[in-house]
């Protein structure tokens, strides 16, 4: 049982797989974000593969990066993602934020051996709660259940990160 939860990836032929091990927590939100950033940005792939087979728990604030990589690759006009996740409990969770609408799920183990750790980056409390805001306005996009189920959090997040501007400055959608 791992403490903290980590990503594996690798990248072939346009596909890249993500494998998440161990509980996926918004504390490494800010290096899978912007891991995502890079990769969609620079790289494209014609594939993104989820793979939370070897994952014990997930948050809400991961699932919304799962929807960013969903909403980029329906964006880019390449179709649903896949997700391979064969535990029930987790499933469900997914499944109850309309996750299954957007991904392909499959109940396997991909055939990629990821080969490459995702590297944990320190981030200032505000990135960390832009990222949170960004995860959770993306997860409320999928869905009017689940803009009702995150309003509090998406609405709490944008109103504390107004107060971290200087005056003046930009303020976050909401």
């Amino acid at each position: 049982m791992l403490e903290e939860g980590r990503v594996l990836y690798a990248e072939r032929d346009g596909t890249c797989v993500l494998r998440f091990q161990g509980p996926i927590r918004y504390t490494m939100a800010p290096s899978l974000d912007a891991f995502l950033d890079e990769l969609l940005a620079t790289r494209a792939p014609r594939m993104i593969c989820a793979d939370l087979s070897e994952i014990e728990s997930i948050d809400s604030t991961g699932i919304g990066l799962l929807a960013k990589i969903a909403i980029a690759q329906q964006r880019a006009g390449r179709g649903k993602p896949l997700l391979f996740s064969s535990k029930p409990d987790i499933n469900e969770v997914l499944s109850s934020v309309c996750l299954d609408d957007v991904f392909q799920m499959v109940d396997q183990t991909p055939d990629a051996d990821p080969v490459a750790t995702l590297t944990p980056t320190e981030r200032s409390e505000q990135e960390l709660r832009r990222t949170i805001f960004e995860a959770h306005r993306l997860l409320s996009e999928l869905s009017e259940s689940n803009r009702a189920m995150f309003k509090d959090v998406v609405e709490g997040l944008a109103k504390e990160m107004r107060n971290d501007e200087p005056p003046g400055s930009r303020k976050p959608p909401v």
